[in-house]
């Protein structure tokens, strides 16, 4: 009852959440365009892969930190991550400045903060507090929509250049919001000491280094096909493609709501004993058919609503988001083998697995790329396929 329970606050909540930055998607399709659109889609894109080392898996770190030892100077662990984040963030500034690239610059800050604000949700999540989490996932909602709507309707030019800014503003007034109203991020009953900060992060850069190929490989297989686009074909061909990915994102937003939910007693399961091999199969098997029914209700929905919501400008659209939803829907038998490898820190064989996974996504992207732009779908689903095959391989022999 407490997994329903929990399950449904995250749920509710988190699409609560979500659904207003989705909602505000036809606004920024028809203030920008498909070209506008197809821009900040690319910048986007940049933020995406500068996570994988800003942030260096500073979420999936605490978690662990928490689930293998406790409380005891969780804090001091937060810190010495986000210690490490501005250094890293700084040095990319400074590049930034040094090229005079102003919009990287933004991006780059939009990183760092959404970073934090990531920390402060992975430590709602493991300590079991839906509610908290919610309510940080709420005002990181309305200050990206208040302040996206507020920059582009007072500034008629750059408009991707200030959503981006709109993003940094949101990110940061989130984060002091959950770290010194809701959170205790400077109150630590442990002694602050520089070896527990340099063994935080020691903890921190081996976790999160052993991860960089994994996160890589999903950067590779959900983003970079944006960044071959943009180089091959027009920014109104990114703008028609990333229209139609953003409606189909909102399938992995409810997967991964419910993952959430479900982590701290898969868990707690897998320690107890009550959670094995042989149920992670059988429940693996159950979620194979479900894939597919969103894309069936994509595909059902006529043209003219697609046209609707995003705009006349976006014909087109409704294909990619269709293809995508069958890409996307392969996440739910994907986490719920990838949790066991995680509970138990075979990090190594996550990134191995991925890393095939991505080296197949790139051979059918370089194939399909010189096709069609509407062949390029069709690697995320192939390559998803190998994927969820090694891992149910591996998961079998009990590994």
């Amino acid at each position: 009852m407490r997994i329903i329970k929990d399950s449904f606050i995250y749920l509710i909540g988190e699409l609560f959440a979500k659904s207003l930055p989705f909602l505000m998607l036809p606004y920024l399709t028809r203030k920008l365009g498909p070209e506008g659109f197809g821009e900040l889609s690319y910048y986007l894109t940049i933020l995406s892969l500068l996570t994988i080392f800003i942030s260096l898996s500073q979420d999936g770190a605490v978690t662990r930190y928490f689930y293998f030892y406790g409380k005891r100077a969780l804090n001091t662990v937060v810190k010495a991550g986000y210690l490490f984040n501005i250094s890293v963030s700084f040095i990319l500034l400074l590049i930034c400045w040094w090229f005079k690239a102003e919009i990287m610059a933004y991006v780059v800050l939009a990183t760092m903060f959404q970073s934090f604000v990531n920390v402060q949700l992975s430590l709602r999540q493991c300590q079991k507090q839906p509610l908290k989490y919610i309510i940080i996932q709420i005002i990181l909602s309305f200050t990206n929509v208040l302040f996206t709507i507020f920059a582009l309707e007072y500034f008629n030019q750059e408009l991707v250049a200030y959503r981006i800014l709109a993003i940094v503003f949101a990110n940061l007034i989130t984060f002091l919001i959950a770290s010194l109203v809701l959170g205790d991020l400077f109150r630590d009953i442990y002694r602050f000491t520089w070896l527990r900060l340099r063994l935080s992060l020691l903890y921190i850069i081996s976790f999160g280094g052993g991860l960089i190929l994994h996160q890589s490989s999903f950067f590779i297989k959900g983003q970079l096909d944006r960044i071959i686009i943009y180089q091959k074909y027009s920014n109104t061909d990114l703008g028609l493609y990333s229209a139609g990915v953003q409606i189909a994102a909102i399938l992995p937003i409810i997967l991964m709501a419910l993952n959430k939910a479900i982590i701290p007693y898969y868990y707690q399961g897998l320690k107890e004993g009550t959670l094995n091999i042989e149920k992670i199969k059988k429940y693996t098997l159950y979620t194979v058919p479900v894939c597919v029914v969103p894309a069936i209700i994509g595909f059902m929905l006529p043209e003219s609503f697609y046209l609707w919501f995003l705009g006349e400008e976006y014909n087109g659209s409704k294909y990619y988001a269709v293809i995508y939803l069958i890409g996307y829907g392969a996440n739910l038998p994907y986490l719920i083998l990838v949790n066991y490898f995680f509970y138990n820190g075979k990090n190594l064989i996550i990134s191995n697995m991925n890393f095939i996974s991505a080296i197949v996504y790139l051979m059918f992207l370089y194939i399909f790329s010189l096709w069609g732009v509407e062949y390029i779908p069709y690697s995320l689903i192939l390559s998803n396929m190998v994927l969820i095959f090694l891992m149910w391989r591996v998961v079998k022999d009990g590994k």
